[in-house]
């Protein structure tokens, strides 16, 4: 796997829970923005299920990670849309087609991967996405107090100004 960055994607000392996202070294944008640039969009077919997605991470920036309910707390790699959530949160999963996976780093802190279409309609596989984002949370873990630490509910590089996984 190539050397990847982390940046910011929604970070203030106010959120109950802040995000991150990756960047592979080299590329322009994130994996987050390419999904973003791919789904949110008005003429796009998934247009409603990749904005309920954001206004999810908004949500639970604003009220903590802790709102979704894990099936399987081993896992690497999540989803979200969640299948569950705490019942207010219904809206945001209700036959969402996508999905944007996710790790968690601490209860306060979560770095956003990459996604796509929930599943692939001929062979009812998950997306590729979802075998990639299991080998970012490999590394991700593995540069723990390596390329970063983590101080309160944010990230820090421990040796430059970006967080530089390899």
């Amino acid at each position: 796997m190539n050397t990847f960055v982390i940046q910011d994607y929604t970070v203030l000392d106010e959120n109950a829970c802040n995000f991150y996202m990756v960047k592979f070294d080299g590329i322009d944008i994130s994996e987050v923005e390419k999904f973003y640039y791919r789904y949110f969009n008005e003429d796009n077919e998934f247009f409603e299920d990749a904005e309920s997605i954001f206004a999810l991470i908004e949500y639970l920036s604003i009220h903590g990670i802790k709102a979704i309910k894990k099936d399987r707390p081993e896992a690497g790699a999540f989803a979200l849309p969640p299948k569950s959530m705490e019942d207010e949160c219904e809206a945001f999963y209700v036959g969402n087609n996508l999905r944007l996976y996710y790790v968690q780093i601490a209860p306060s802190i979560v770095l956003l991967l990459g996604g796509g279409i929930a599943h692939d309609s001929d062979s009812g596989r998950p997306p590729i996405q979802l075998q990639e984002a299991q080998m970012f949370v490999k590394k991700v873990k593995e540069g723990l107090n390596v390329s970063y630490t983590i101080s309160g509910n944010k990230l820090v590089s421990t040796d430059s100004e970006e967080i530089i996984i390899y």
